[in-house]
């Protein structure tokens, strides 16, 4: 019996280290090649209020201006990661003026071994198409206690906005 539960252990062990190798934890990301090159930064860039900020107002915060020339990219810095509460898009606007286009990391955090409460720092990128003028708008909250139909609880505040008006030239 007692070789059978060694067995086991050392199966258990060899897996688990299989698995960590596997994942990429023992590798060096700095020689890791890349599957892609990282998209291009934003020609402008919106920083919205971090969320220890956020989860402290008490009123919307303040319309930002962009003006941006057909082509050029607005990136929307927000902080990502696992949190409860955090900045998410409410209204993309006129799809004809402007596009979501791919996500730019801008600080990421460790894989090798994760760390814990990291959150890194995305641009939320936005491509202008054509002229004209649209608004992108941001809530700062859970997504799920925010929706229209959740009960509004005072430990629930959904009412942190940030607009973000866009005109495209």
């Amino acid at each position: 019996m007692r070789r059978i539960v060694s067995s086991v252990v050392v199966l258990l062990a060899a897996g688990v280290l299989l698995a960590s190798y596997l994942d990429g934890w023992w590798s060096d990301p700095a020689t890791t090649p890349s599957s892609s090159p990282a998209p291009a930064r934003p020609e402008s860039e919106v920083v919205l209020p971090s969320g220890s900020e956020a989860g402290d107002a008490t009123s919307p915060y303040p319309p930002s201006t962009v003006t941006l020339a057909v082509g050029q990219k607005l990136g929307v810095r927000t902080t990502g990661g696992a949190m409860p509460k955090y900045w998410y898009l409410t209204s993309a606007g006129d799809g004809v003026v402007l596009r979501n286009g791919p996500d730019v990391a801008i600080t990421s955090c460790s894989t090798n071994p994760p760390v814990p409460g990291c959150a890194p720092e995305i641009d939320k990128t936005f491509i202008a198409l054509a002229p004209g003028t649209t608004t992108l708008t941001w809530a700062f909250g859970s997504k799920l206690d925010c929706a229209t139909d959740a009960p509004n609880r005072a430990e629930l505040r959904c009412d942190i906005t940030k607009s973000i008006q866009v005109t495209v030239r």
